[in-house]
């Protein structure tokens, strides 16, 4: 095998996870007084979607009391301020967490990801799992810090084994199923850490021949490391044609062959390697997305795994929204008049849309070439903008447009116009056509020669 470089407080409505087992949590924190908290599962790291199992607000005293619907022992997060918040939770248990200080999102960068804590959680039992994992990430860290120059530096696998042997003996084996494969993970990561060039043997002892860990973010974690883009930096290797012809083609079954016979995976591992690597290379816009939704559809339709069944429909599903020809997602924004603005709005043209921030450094000079091309062709393009900041009145000098005509759309007003588009990175652009389909699954940038494929779109809608 080869590898490649969220009583009396708040009314909540709940989502059931599976069969109905009630469970509790509940914090005081006046500093959180007012607000809203969503807690949800991921019960599929392939598709990332998240489900919410549980939302309140915490009332004017601080106090919030959840109730939940879960079946089983199950990781649950929650998104506030600065922080991605996570904790275990068992059918039947109460637990009171313990959130850090209130510490507001100040940062305007684009880029700003959540600080990730795992919630304390108050007169615990010694055997709650939270506990249990406190007290080995505790022992664990202390060794891993004692220890970083050897393991992050000097790639020594003794001294990553060395520590595991003291932390196996400090926490032998149990009957919680969830703490084994954290603590699994966990000498997984370390040993990769330290053989990062060469961690074929990391595979073969954590992944080939391996329960695949859906619902476990440690495993998951380590498998995004190993395999998130691993189809993608395959095809850059010197054999990497191959790959690219068997991705564009829609050959399933050969790229199955290539992992398992070629590779060494076991045939669950590889088509999860094939479902995790699909969105990077779909978004990378080099390759063929009719092969791509080929592999997709052979996935749903052949595996005889149910998870990746229903992840390769999921994504299958994400991708087509925005490709050619499909109805365009729904605009329904507020612009920076207050306006609520819709597909209506521009009927009988076609609309350039993009998704982006003023503090992009390709804000200004796209804004330049975008007013060239609305008064080039103002009777046939609109321009939108959909602008990610949260202050846009500290910005209408940079957004303003005295001699074109675009239109800035309020993107926090409706999140989720992301999701529906697929956005994930800044700027991203689209072209919608005048009846409201999309005219490609992405559009070029504006300098990009959008103007020249522009140009070829109207001369050939005329002649026809």
């Amino acid at each position: 095998m080869r590898m490649i470089k969220y009583t009396g407080l708040a009314i909540v409505f709940l989502v059931a996870v599976l069969s109905s087992w009630g469970a509790e949590i509940k914090f005081k924190s006046e500093a959180y007084a007012g607000d809203d908290f969503s807690f949800y599962v991921i019960p599929n790291f392939l598709s990332e979607k998240q489900v919410i199992v549980g939302n309140g607000t915490v009332d004017e005293n601080g106090e919030f009391i959840c109730e939940l619907d879960i079946s089983e022992e199950t990781t649950l997060f929650t998104e506030f301020d600065v922080f991605k918040g996570w904790f275990i939770l068992k059918p039947n248990e109460s637990i009171e967490l313990v959130l850090p200080p209130k510490t507001e999102k100040k940062s305007s960068n684009p880029y700003f990801r959540l600080k990730q804590v795992h919630f304390g959680i108050k007169n615990p039992n010694p055997d709650n799992t939270n506990t249990l994992i406190d007290n080995f990430t505790r022992q664990f860290t202390v060794r891993l810090n004692k220890n970083f120059q050897e393991i992050f530096h000097r790639r020594s696998i003794e001294t990553a084994e060395s520590v595991i042997a003291e932390l196996l003996e400090m926490f032998p084996e149990t009957e919680n199923k969830y703490f084994e494969n954290f603590k699994k993970y966990k000498y997984a990561t370390l040993k990769y850490t330290a053989q990062i060039q060469e961690p074929e043997p990391v595979i073969e002892e954590y992944f080939i021949n391996n329960s695949i860990l859906y619902d476990h973010p440690e495993y998951y974690d380590l498998f995004e490391k190993l395999f998130g883009k691993y189809l993608q930096y395959a095809t850059q290797q010197v054999n990497g044609q191959k790959i690219s012809v068997m991705l564009n083609s829609g050959a399933y079954e050969q790229l199955i062959d290539w992992l398992t016979i070629d590779m060494g995976f076991d045939k669950p591992l590889a088509e999860a390697i094939v479902l995790k690597g699909i969105k990077p290379i779909f978004y990378s816009k080099r390759f063929n997305t009719v092969g791509l939704f080929s592999i997709l559809q052979k996935i749903t339709d052949t595996s005889e795994i149910e998870e990746h069944k229903t992840t390769a429909t999921s994504i299958f599903n994400q991708l087509a929204r925005t490709m050619y020809g499909t109805i365009a997602p729904e605009l329904n924004l507020v612009d920076i008049n207050g306006e609520i603005v819709t597909w209506d709005d521009y009927e009988g043209k076609y609309v350039y849309l993009c998704f982006t921030r003023t503090d992009n450094e390709k804000f200004v000079p796209h804004k330049n070439l975008m007013k060239e091309f609305q008064k080039k062709h103002s009777d046939d393009l609109a321009l939108v903008v959909v602008i990610e900041d949260d202050k846009l009145e500290e910005k209408k000098e940079i957004l303003s447009s005295n001699d074109f005509e675009w239109t800035v759309l309020r993107g926090q007003t409706r999140s989720n116009i992301y999701e529906s588009f697929n956005v994930r990175i800044l700027p991203t652009y689209f072209l919608v056509d005048p009846n409201g389909r999309m005219a490609g699954s992405q559009a070029p940038w504006p300098d990009e020669n959008f103007e020249m494929q522009f140009e070829n779109i109207l001369k050939a809608t005329k002649m026809e």
